[in-house]
């Protein structure tokens, strides 16, 4: 089976660098040194694509997630939402990735759904529709009808998308592990954990039971809320490759037309919905990370409805005040404020200069009050914001790139119902009184005893742990790890040449040595020489030979 896997894979790893050669990064595959391996030089054919040079690298990168299919396209929708890991102009264009997959076929959706309910569809359903309503690279969606009457949508996983997928992240992740290691300009980005993070997401959209859990959570945060609806899920019905949900028989949010026919208030709709999201922020911590305009539904009543929970952003207590604190200083044009609570978000070095970052942050303000208030775009600010702190090697939590992509959508959302639409104007409230909440005279006292609960741990353990200390240093035991960082390359440069100088010795003592036995002249014979002899000399001249092929290969003679 691993045998299998390992041709597959090998399969798919020349398909990845022919469309790389195709789209014009040939010089990629040629920096990380796979054309130099002798399975590179099999797989890497194709010619660079000469034809496409003139078109943007974005634009280039984008086709090539697009051409390798599901894996690869999901991968840019996430990347597509971190300026923090990759320049903005290739985020900008990474959003225009849309999977365009055609649906498999209803036999295979039967098959895949008695599978996992251990039930014939009739024991089940009453009607099941064999035409997906939509299809998509990870799953599908169907109509059907349950025994009772209720009226549902049946989410398929596709078939074997989980060992494609599983396939496509052991390629992606050697080839990031090449890339960190040849291309210095992608080291600040660190390749490899970008993949780690995004095989973590992919996995959690791959089991269903985790969509399920997200969205009644989410109900039960709105349950008695007359502005939201969130469809109940049934969980009897649904496994890690299939989730059956209630229906939701709305109106799009983006169909305008049908909106107004229905008598719905727009501008009423845009402000449920923004405060909905409002709420799963500031106050759950917990929010829809994907409501773009197909997974919101206006209802009766200007309720309005989310569906598809497979993305969702968490945001811890203080991950929650600094992000307050963050939207405080960008809609009152606090550059300090921004600073400090964007500050103790991200991972900052120590030598990081806060004082350019301070100018730089004052500079973004400026950009966007030159306008009204109104005007001013919290998604579009949050994104820009990261882009400047990545700019100085400060890693911001993952999250919040999730929020600000988020909070861009509901901008968007509101300003296609309402062209006065003002998200500002509803934020503040929500992040005033999150940022204040610390004030509180619970949160004052929870906080003190907290505090005192650790000074207490310290104080109890501080003396033994110096005593241990004190013990090693009498015993003279103690023992202190220096790491020098930076030296790998030199280290690996020290292994090559002391191998090869060990090879070369070996190689002179074959020589010698049969020498030796040639001039001893002692049989038995070869013709007419000492066989050990003549084999010495092969054996020497065959590593010699190697010896020169790899140098001249590695392009130092």
């Amino acid at each position: 089976m691993a045998r299998i896997r390992f041709f597959r894979n090998v399969r798919r790893l020349g398909q990845i660098l022919d469309v790389l050669a195709k789209y014009g990064f040939g010089t990629f595959v040629d920096r990380i040194g796979l054309d130099r391996s002798r399975l590179g030089r099999r797989l890497f054919r194709s010619p660079d694509g000469k034809a496409l040079h003139d078109v943007p690298a974005a634009v280039r990168f984008r086709k090539v997630l697009e051409e390798l299919g599901p894996t690869f396209i999901k991968f840019g929708q996430i990347l597509s939402t971190r300026p923090d890991l990759i320049p903005p102009h290739y985020c900008s264009e990474l959003r225009k990735l849309q999977d365009h997959v055609p649906p498999f076929p209803f036999e295979e959706v039967k098959t895949a759904v008695e599978a996992d309910l251990k039930k014939p569809l009739e024991e089940v359903f009453r009607h099941f529709s064999p035409k997906p309503a939509a299809a998509a690279s990870l799953a599908q969606v169907h109509l059907a009808i349950l025994l009772d009457g209720k009226k549902v949508v049946v989410k398929v996983q596709r078939p074997r998308v989980k060992e494609i997928i599983d396939e496509d992240l052991d390629i992606l992740a050697q080839l990031a592990r090449l890339a960190n290691r040849y291309v210095e300009e992608l080291k600040p980005y660190n390749p490899l954990q970008m993949v780690q993070e995004f095989r973590q997401a992919i996995l959690k959209e791959l089991d269903f039971t985790i969509e399920a859990r997200n969205t009644e959570r989410i109900r039960q945060m709105f349950e008695g809320d007359a502005t939201v609806y969130i469809p109940q899920v049934f969980p009897a019905y649904s496994s890690q490759h299939v989730m059956v949900m209630e229906r939701v028989e709305g109106i799009k949010i983006s169909d305008l037309k049908a909106l107004e026919k229905a008598g719905l208030d727009r501008k009423q709709l845009a402000i449920n919905g923004a405060n909905a999201f409002l709420k799963q922020i500031f106050i759950y911590g917990f929010f829809h990370a994907d409501p773009h305009p197909g997974n919101l539904f206006a209802l009766e009543g200007n309720r309005v409805a989310f569906i598809d929970f497979g993305m969702v952003g968490r945001l811890h207590k203080e991950s929650k005040e600094q992000i307050a604190g963050m939207l405080v200083g960008i809609a009152t044009r606090d550059t300090q404020r921004l600073l400090q609570a964007a500050v103790a978000l991200g991972a900052v070095k120590e030598d990081a200069p806060l004082q350019r970052l301070s100018w730089d942050l004052e500079d973004l303000l400026d950009r966007y009050y030159v306008g009204s208030l109104k005007s001013l775009k919290l998604g579009d600010a949050m994104m820009d914001l990261l882009e400047v702190m990545a700019r100085y090697q400060i890693r911001m939590p993952p999250e919040m790139t999730m929020l600000a992509k988020t909070l861009i959508t509901i901008e968007g959302v509101g300003e296609t119902l309402d062209p006065n639409f003002d998200m500002v104007g509803l934020t503040q409230p929500f992040a005033r009184k999150l940022a204040m909440s610390r004030f509180n005279p619970s949160n004052l006292a929870k906080d003190i005893r907290e505090l005192i609960e650790s000074l207490y741990s310290l104080a109890v353990t501080l003396p033994k742990d110096l005593q241990w200390v004190l013990n090693k240093l009498k015993q003279g035991t103690l023992g202190i790890e220096l790491q020098l960082k930076g030296l790998e390359k030199l280290i690996q440069t020290l292994d090559k040449v002391s191998n090869r100088l060990a090879f070369s010795v070996v190689i002179a003592a074959l020589i010698i040595g049969s020498s030796i036995v040639v001039l001893a002249n002692k049989g038995p014979f070869l013709f007419g020489y000492p066989a050990f002899g003549m084999i010495g000399y092969l054996a020497a001249g065959l590593m010699g030979l190697w010896l020169v092929i790899s140098i001249l290969r590695s392009g130092r003679f």
